[in-house]
């Protein structure tokens, strides 16, 4: 008897840990996807250390760019429950002016499963890229990377910040982009780059 309710104690803990990443993920996404400008990324990095610790947000540089990056990453990987599997938000700002916000998701299956979107403030050299969707699909169907201006509409943002963080917790791993991102192939049909 006291096995069974040790075993169901475990369950019960392991359902509310799951269930806690991914929500933290779902949060450390939308996050992202509220940032629009060099206060908006400090604000969120703000609350997410107070939320957090301020250890949440490691931090480096490269010349005049720091980039914060925040990582959720399932523990129970490392017990056989769950393919390790990580979602990742970075943070760049160049010259203290918020360049880009990047989103990682991805599994360690095999293949190893991925999708990264990049939304670029300041393009500079991307400045003549119109306003929509790139998606690479060099490793499709395993990896995608979407990269769009910030100048998108927000209806057409929250289709690249539509991220499933379910993936983060399934006992079987995502197997496609798709898993992560439904619809990402799609992204960019309205222009045709391809």
């Amino acid at each position: 008897m006291a096995l069974i309710a040790g075993i169901g104690v475990l369950g019960l803990g392991i359902a509310v840990y799951l269930s806690h990443v991914r929500a933290l993920a779902t949060a450390l996404v939308k996050s992202a996807e509220v940032i629009r400008t060099t206060a908006d990324a400090e604000r969120e990095i703000a609350v997410w250390r107070a939320r957090s610790g301020k250890g949440f947000w490691t931090e480096r540089r490269d010349g005049v760019e720091k980039t914060y990056e925040a990582q959720i990453v399932n523990g129970l990987a490392r017990l056989g429950f769950v393919e390790l599997t990580e979602l990742t938000v970075d943070i760049t700002m160049h010259e203290g002016s918020l360049r880009r916000v990047t989103v990682t998701e991805w599994t360690a299956s095999y293949p190893l499963v991925s999708v990264r979107i990049q939304e670029w403030f300041e393009f500079g050299l991307l400045s003549h890229l119109p306003t929509s969707f790139l998606v690479s699909r060099t490793e499709k169907p395993a990896a995608a990377v979407v990269v769009f201006p910030s100048s998108l509409r927000d209806q057409q943002r929250a289709k690249a910040f539509a991220i499933n963080t379910n993936c983060l917790v399934r006992p079987s791993p995502c197997r496609a982009a798709e898993d992560i991102l439904p619809g990402v192939w799609q992204l960019d049909s309205d222009v045709g780059f391809h």
